[in-house]
């Protein structure tokens, strides 16, 4: 049996949902106005206390507020974000169950105008721009300070080593001093040393330098002696050089270098028949970086005069000490002598590397060393013991080995 009144209870359930949803389009129409003007900076309040929410509803359909309640517990019932979230007195309560703890209605989704979205588009990527660029500023100003440090701590080595070289000039000069003056004593203060090579002016800022340069003679320097004098009553450190005079050293600090047999023998095929200019280039006779001393290109000099001893037709040796294949160069009187002295040269080997020699015209041998246009006095070596030489004569059977090689 149909019941009569169920069409008339459905129409005013309708009605009544229908009016509540109207009520809840308001007033979120309404909350999303007060927390747009808040987040745009034109209002402090950001929400509404329900009594303000009802008075606003009331002004609209006074129908809608008393919808009001059923509302917000629809909201609370439906567990979702529908545009309006409802508060407590108690900030730190998230969730509200019943409707007589809800106190303020807030919007979750602000209406802001286009200026406003824009200004705060705006201040939000200025903000995050200001950050990265900041955070490239601090980067480069670290990377820019090592940079800084590191030349700087390049120089003060530069410096360092350049202070080493003054201090050790000075004891040597005050070591050949007392050998002339016996009154001279044979140590210097450290001090002293300090006092006479930076001016007054510049001791503060030299000291880091300074002190590093006595760390580094301490460390790596065996001819400076380090020792306590008393002078004047007071102790003071002081430098002694335990090095020969350099009137020694000019005599004894030549190297020893020795040839060490023919690596192939001379034939129409790698000795060119007749040469047309007296001069030579002659390769890998030494190597610059391993050559140590003051006086090595003596040696390199001394070794070619003697495997050319019986060639007296060498006038002139030239060593380019800064050459990355050990070049030498010789000019002889004639091209008869340049020839000699390529058939003893060409093809040995000397302190373990394969001597090469090839032909160089005069003209540019003269361009090069022009001292050598009028050199015409046969060169000898400085003493007959043959030094370079002595390798061969006490290790023949070494020497064939190398040579069958």
């Amino acid at each position: 049996v149909k019941n009569p009144f169920s069409e008339e209870l459905q129409k005013i359930e309708e009605d009544e949902i229908s009016l509540m949803m109207n009520s809840l389009y308001a007033l979120h129409d309404k909350l999303a106005q007060v927390a747009g003007e808040h987040e745009c900076g034109s209002s402090i309040q950001r929400n509404l206390t329900v009594q303000e929410a009802a008075a606003y509803l009331k002004n609209l359909d006074p129908e809608y507020e008393s919808v009001l309640n059923t509302a917000l517990q629809w909201i609370l019932n439906s567990g979702e974000d529908v545009g309006i979230k409802c508060l407590s007195n108690d900030p730190n309560e998230m969730d509200v169950t019943n409707v007589t703890d809800v106190k303020y209605l807030e919007s979750t989704s602000p209406k802001m105008s286009f200026r406003c979205r824009f200004r705060r588009a705006f201040v939000n990527v200025t903000h995050r721009l200001s950050i990265l660029l900041l955070g490239i500023a601090m980067v480069w100003g670290v990377l820019h300070y090592m940079k800084y440090r590191w030349a700087k701590e390049e120089e003060e080595t530069r410096q360092m080593y350049d202070m080493v070289v003054k201090i050790i000039d000075v004891l040597r000069s005050h070591s050949e001093a007392c050998s002339e003056n016996k009154d001279l004593q044979p140590y210097m203060p450290i001090l002293h040393v300090r006092d006479s090579l930076i001016p007054p002016q510049d001791r503060r800022k030299m000291r880091k330098v300074w002190n590093r340069a006595v760390d580094f003679l301490a460390a790596n320097e065996s001819r400076v002696h380090t020792e306590t004098r008393r002078i004047g009553g007071a102790e003071f450190l002081v430098w002694k050089w335990m090095q020969p005079s350099a009137a020694c050293d000019k005599i004894l600090v030549i190297p020893s270098k020795v040839w060490q047999g023919q690596a192939f023998h001379l034939d129409r095929r790698n000795s060119p028949p007749n040469s047309l200019t007296p001069c030579l280039k002659i390769r890998n006779m030494f190597d610059p970086v391993m050559e140590i001393g003051d006086h090595w290109h003596l040696a390199i000099q001394e070794a070619i005069l003697e495997k050319c001893s019986d060639n007296d037709g060498i006038v002139h040796i030239a060593v380019d000490k800064n050459s990355r294949e050990g070049c030498v160069y010789v000019k002889c009187l004639s091209p008869e002598y340049a020839g000699k002295a390529f058939k003893a040269l060409h093809g040995s080997w000397f302190d373990g590397k394969l001597v090469t020699v090839k032909y160089l015209r005069l003209d540019r041998y003269h361009h090069r060393f022009p001292q050598a246009l009028t050199c015409n006095t046969p060169l000898k070596p400085s003493n007959k013991h043959m030094n370079s030489m002595s390798h061969l004569r006490l290790r023949t059977g070494t020497t064939n080995s190398q040579g069958s090689s």
